[in-house]
């Protein structure tokens, strides 16, 4: 089995406001993320999942590298929508992560 390391961006703009994806984009967006970190870390325990924000006034490592689902879906409950995302900026901080 292949080790993964992975990092899941999740955009906390004003425009993950919106009502399209009910009940709000972001929820959407936790939602997906809280199933490809079980996905991953199911697949094969030594996988490692990490959790960035990419909006705000930097993007912010909220999860480095864990195996350990709670603790990205803790954090998952603690993004909230802020500012402008900065996808540049955002995908650095993740390379650099990794």
């Amino acid at each position: 089995m292949v080790l993964e390391a992975t990092i899941v961006c999740i955009d906390n703009s004003e425009w993950m406001r919106n009502g399209d994806y009910p009940p709000s984009r972001l929820a959407a967006q936790a939602d997906a993320a809280n199933l490809i970190c079980s996905a991953k870390v199911s697949q094969n325990r030594e996988n490692t999942v990490g959790l960035l924000t990419m909006a705000g006034k930097s993007a912010r490592m909220l999860v480095t590298q864990t195996n350990d689902d709670r603790q990205i879906i803790t954090s998952l409950h603690e993004v909230n929508v802020d500012g402008h995302c900065d996808y540049v900026a955002s995908i650095r901080k993740a390379q650099l992560a990794l």
